[in-house]
């Protein structure tokens, strides 16, 4: 059993670096754990429920194999890891898929205005409606959105009763799911959802930070626009 004092011991030592380790620490916080595993400075945290994603602290490939080597073969989710991290993992398995994407944070010293339009916490009855608009529909589930929206901070904007722009956070505590519906574009809602997001966190001693997609620019504008900062690549993999 993982305890509160096992990942108080992980996360007080991921601290030391906590920019490049904020998806980590993330999930450690926000998640029960299954595995919480050092060998060296390396760590790896997997979680209990759902897919079991598996979260990788280590610049060290000899550990980093020792970790991996402690997985069989049902264990495939991993997220936001390093590029030099996929040979390793891949070494003996093959890729599923594979999603490439650059983490932004936003510096403490980063001052954003007062939003300007009405923003919304979600709720449960928005949990289904949330999971057939995204293009992640295949990866997501009604009951993993119905989770982050009860457990976190969320943003939604509305018009006429209708909900057309929503964003939350992620189990690692990223924000995501930034979503605007076609007709609702071109308005500032993203921008609106994304002020308030990082307000939120803020509120509650969390640093805001992302992923992109490194395909998405406009995420990657609206995001610097606003002052985060661009600070490494991950990847996101599923194995066979």
């Amino acid at each position: 059993m993982i305890t509160q004092k096992d990942k108080n011991t992980a996360t007080n030592k991921l601290r030391s670096d906590r920019i490049y380790n904020l998806s980590i620490l993330g999930y450690i916080q926000e998640n029960d754990l299954n595995r919480l595993l050092t060998i060296g400075n390396s760590i790896m945290a997997q979680g209990s429920g759902g897919e079991k994603w598996i979260y990788l602290c280590s610049k060290d490939a000899d550990e980093l194999f020792k970790l991996i080597e402690k997985l069989d073969a049902d264990d495939k989710y991993f997220g936001a890891i390093d590029d030099w991290q996929i040979p390793v993992l891949t070494k003996k398995r093959e890729i599923d898929w594979l999603i490439n994407a650059y983490q932004y944070h936003l510096p403490d010293e980063e001052e954003l205005p007062e939003n300007k339009m009405e923003i919304h916490k979600l709720t449960a009855e928005d949990s289904q409606y949330i999971v057939t608009q995204s293009i992640y529909k295949d990866m997501l589930t009604t009951e993993y959105i119905n989770e982050r929206i009860e457990r976190s901070v969320s943003a939604g904007i509305y018009e006429e009763g209708k909900l057309v722009a929503w964003a939350l956070t992620h189990d690692d505590s990223s924000l995501g799911s930034m979503h605007v519906l076609n007709d609702y574009r071109r308005k500032g809602y993203a921008r609106e959802i994304t002020i308030s997001l990082v307000k939120q966190c803020r509120a509650i001693g969390k640093i805001p930070f992302l992923q992109c997609e490194d395909k998405n620019v406009a995420a990657q504008r609206l995001v610097e626009s606003l002052g985060f900062v661009k600070d490494r690549n991950v990847s996101w993999l599923k194995l066979n």
